[in-house]
């Protein structure tokens, strides 16, 4: 049984916690300040991503794995299929999404507050709660309160739970800190890709936006895919990440700068 987790993990972990809440609250916060009806948007952009990621591709993921449950073994197919199911029911959703918005108000706050929203779930759902619950452990853990964590289990039960607390308490602080990390990229990427969509719908690009939206998505998962098959560690996956994000930003940023404005 772990006696203690380290100040520094639990610190860690506390800052990774403000960054995934408190990020998303913040632009939130922002964004409704300064434009009416971006609460609306954040509303949709949460409910918009729950929809489709949460739930209509989490549905074809357990068909695809049924029928295919060696596919995870293929690791190029693994990336490419993950990458793409992402890619098509997350940008499928925030194109309906912003299509619905957009409908009365073309500016846009409306496409950035939608990113805000489905970018700021996904964190929350994603990552929040698990590292609130964690946190909770850490806090059993350092105050000696470890038995409450076993009420309820018996025999190997209690073993396995040992095991994880243990497991637990000797993760190291980098990898707490890879949590809030993990997430600031992820928001970024929304953020961009919402204005990528929010660009289609209001017609200042074309509609081949939206098959450039999935593509780069794929491509921006690439990263935590090779992670989720042991190819790439953690920080490596990271900075991979940041790399494709910043490039994925500065795409679109060229993209709003180029792009004319919509004819009404």
């Amino acid at each position: 049984m772990p006696t203690s987790v380290p100040f520094l993990s639990v610190a860690s972990a506390m800052l990774s916690l403000l960054v995934i809440v408190g990020v998303p609250v913040g632009l939130g916060i922002a964004v409704t300040r300064k434009h009416k009806g971006s609460g609306y948007a954040i509303m949709i952009g949460a409910f918009c991503f729950i929809v489709g990621a949460y739930v209509l591709e989490q549905i074809l993921h357990s068909l695809v794995f049924t029928l295919y449950p060696d596919i995870r073994q293929n690791i190029p197919v693994y990336c490419l299929y993950g990458g793409l199911a992402a890619g098509l029911f997350e940008e499928t959703a925030r194109y309906l999404g912003l299509l619905a918005l957009c409908k009365k108000d073309k500016s846009p706050a409306i496409g950035f507050a939608y990113g805000v929203g489905h970018g700021g779930i996904e964190a929350i759902l994603l990552a929040g709660l698990t590292m609130l619950n964690n946190l909770m452990v850490m806090y059993a853990i350092n105050s000696g309160n470890t038995e409450s964590l076993l009420t309820g289990l018996e025999g190997d039960q209690v073993t396995a739970a040992q095991q994880q607390l243990a497991q637990l308490a000797a993760v190291p602080a980098t990898q707490w800190l890879a949590a809030g990390f993990e997430r600031l990229c992820a928001i970024g990427l929304h953020l961009a890709l919402s204005m990528l969509i929010w660009m289609v719908v209001t017609r200042r690009l074309p509609a081949w936006g939206y098959p450039l939206a999935i593509v780069l998505h794929a491509v921006s998962n690439l990263p935590a895919m090779l992670y989720q098959t042991g190819v790439l560690t953690v920080w490596p996956t990271e900075f991979a990440t940041l790399v494709l994000v910043v490039l994925v930003a500065l795409l679109v940023r060229q993209l709003y700068r180029r792009s004319a404005p919509a004819k009404i």
